[in-house]
């Protein structure tokens, strides 16, 4: 006996929890919508595998960015597949920054995201902190970026950052 899947009542549940995590972000806000083993593509940020992963990247996205928001513009989906269309906006060092982003969900029959490619084009990120050097101390300080060589010296032991910035934000 095969169990018939609602995607329709599916994909409504992922975008309302996507979007609330989107609306007050802080690392563990996906909790409850990704998969334990989750597969993370995205730009500016470390690809890999892993909600912890996700937990530590989102330190250092909201170090970045105290004021991160998301706002899920559109979205379509078709079966395991879920696309949403999303503006970022926060503020870096005074500067101002929004982006458009299209992520694409492939979800589980549990309406858990196995994996998570975001796209975006960086280069309006890019573009504020070059005119903004008021944005390269946050920047820097969060871990983003220069990735191989910050982060080489921010990481003692894997977890290291988590922890560290996870008492920060208390």
């Amino acid at each position: 006996m095969s169990v018939v899947t609602d995607w329709p009542a599916l994909h409504e549940h992922v975008i309302e929890r996507f979007a609330a995590g989107w609306s007050d972000p802080h690392p563990h806000a996906w909790d409850d919508l990704l998969a334990e083993d989750v597969e993370l593509t995205q730009p500016l940020l470390r690809h890999g595998r892993g909600r912890a992963l996700w937990h530590e990247e989102a330190l250092r996205l909201l170090a970045f960015l105290p004021d991160l928001r998301g706002e899920v513009l559109s979205w379509a989906a078709r079966k395991d597949i879920v696309f949403i269309d999303l503006r970022l906006s926060g503020t870096a060092g005074g500067a101002r920054l929004s982006v458009r982003a299209c992520d694409q969900l492939t979800i589980t029959t549990s309406g858990r995201i196995a994996r998570r490619d975001s796209r975006f084009d960086p280069r309006p990120v890019m573009g504020t902190l070059m005119r903004h050097p008021s944005t390269w101390w946050p920047w820097w300080r969060s871990g983003i970026g220069p990735l191989t060589a910050r982060r080489a010296l921010l990481t003692s032991r894997p977890g290291a950052v988590a922890d560290r910035r996870s008492q920060e934000l208390r």
